[in-house]
Parts: C-alpha cells; structure tokens; sequence
C-alpha cells in the first residue's frame, strides 16, 4: 500500500501480517484479532532508502470486513503514529 506522510509526500509499504482472531460472542461474524507485521517502507525525507519494520498489530471485525490498525513508535516530537485502515475480504 501506499500513503502521504506528514509532509505530503508519498511513502509505500509492503510485508507480511499475521494475525490471530478470535470470535468472542455467539455472533460468528464478529472477530477481534492481534498479530504482528513485517514489512519494508521508504520514506523521501530518507531518500526512499528502504527501511524494515516490525509493528503490532490489531484489528475488529464483521465478516469480511476489517478495521485493522497498527502503531509506529517514534521519540519526542517524532513519530508515536497511529495507523488505520480498512480491509474486505472476497
């Protein structure tokens, strides 16, 4: 995937994410799950120098459709980012 950083400009990321759900209620279409991911990312401030990352991962879910987010940790005044997306599985 592919998204604009705090200073507008494009960053890509690609990896692996594992995930373990769990279907808490009787509602089977419900699912929470926690994980991890890996991956590799670029950013320009960093001369798109390709960096590798290890981040959590959690998500909530109904049938096939996902909120999934992670964290990116940083120092003060730097990073400490929380990402979100959507995901549908067909």
């Amino acid at each position: 995937m592919a998204f604009k950083d705090s200073f507008n400009k494009w960053e890509p990321i690609g990896g692996y994410g594992w995930e373990k759900t769990w279907r808490p209620l009787t509602d089977q279409n419900f699912h929470l799950g926690l994980g991890y991911t890996l991956g590799v990312t670029a950013r320009d401030n960093w001369n798109y120098i390709p960096i590798p990352v290890i981040l959590p991962l959690a998500s909530i879910g109904y049938g096939p459709a996902t909120f999934q987010m992670t964290y990116i940790p940083g120092t003060y005044n730097n990073g400490n980012v929380y990402f979100a997306w959507a995901r549908f599985q067909f």
